[in-house]
């Protein structure tokens, strides 16, 4: 288990030293970029995300995983995203150490094997997407395939009008992926909520990012509910994670399609993928909650 205090010095660690290579060029070819010359380690132990990334370029045209086979034409964007292990919302690029990176890029099982032997790679997962049809109401598969590794990863989500935050870690692949930032609609919407004392239902959980602002916020009670089981094993951790084992008096999870949950609450967020129509959904908070709160 993970403590929250050794997330905050990982996420430190981030910070470039005054040696370390500054950004690479996503938008100009890697061969017209004549990086060479470019050292990849710096004195202080850190290597440029950039760096890795084009270390990963470099496999995935050995490996013939690109689409564009004329290197003018390949820029470092085509390598992939990389997902630091601890996601927040930095105003400089990050430098990792060893086992600090997850990879998403559609590459074949050996590529991705091979992309493991960098050094600071620790994961790999598909970009292929099932949210293009994903519907919380019909589907608990995995969100993207995990190919080679490990893709055990947080993100830290601020409550600026408590000055506190939470952390909430995950199995990318097997969850949705959030990307804090320095503005979070859906996080900025709970913290201007009053929830103190009331009973809440976070009707579509995932890995319990809303649920946890709102025990954060003094929710009397929360009950978590998703079909995806895989989210619900990630609300349990990041409970523990973040309050200790006393908050599960305050908390009931229920693995279920949100149309048949049989429960009553103050307040319901409703949180859906953009294509998915709420009507339904809207109408059962409707009938549970005294206040509907549309994420």
């Amino acid at each position: 288990m993970l403590s929250k205090g050794a997330v905050i010095d990982k996420l430190k660690s981030y910070k470039p030293c005054e040696n370390c290579n500054g950004p690479i060029s996503k938008t100009v070819s890697i061969y017209d970029l004549n990086l060479d010359k470019r050292k990849r380690n710096c004195v202080c132990g850190h290597s440029q995300l950039d760096d890795v990334m084009l270390d990963v370029l470099n496999l995935m045209s050995e490996y013939n995983e690109l689409q564009n086979t004329d290197l003018k034409d390949v820029t470092l964007r085509d390598a992939g995203t990389p997902l630091v292990e601890i996601g927040y919302p930095l105003k400089y690029l990050p430098v990792v150490s060893n086992n600090e990176l997850i990879v998403m890029k559609d590459v074949s099982k050996a590529c991705a094997t091979e992309i493991l032997k960098i050094p600071e790679v620790k994961g790999v997962i598909s970009n292929n997407s099932k949210n293009n049809s994903f519907n919380r109401a019909e589907d608990s598969g995995e969100v993207n395939a995990l190919i080679a590794g490990d893709d055990f990863r947080c993100d830290i989500f601020v409550l600026k009008s408590i000055m506190d935050c939470v952390v909430i870690c995950k199995n990318q692949s097997k969850v949705h992926i959030e990307f804090p930032r320095l503005f979070n609609p859906k996080i900025t919407k709970i913290d201007r909520l009053n929830l103190k004392g009331k009973v809440v239902v976070d009707g579509f959980c995932g890995s319990g990012t809303l649920g946890l602002a709102a025990l954060k916020k003094g929710a009397k009670k929360v009950i978590f509910s998703d079909i995806n089981k895989n989210a619900l094993d990630d609300v349990i951790y990041n409970l523990k994670l973040n309050f200790g084992d006393d908050v599960f008096d305050k908390v009931e999870i229920i693995h279920s399609d949100f149309l048949e949950l049989d429960v009553t609450c103050d307040v319901c967020f409703i949180d859906l993928f953009p294509h998915m129509n709420a009507i339904n959904f809207i109408e059962k908070a409707k009938k549970i909650s005294k206040q509907v709160v549309i994420i």
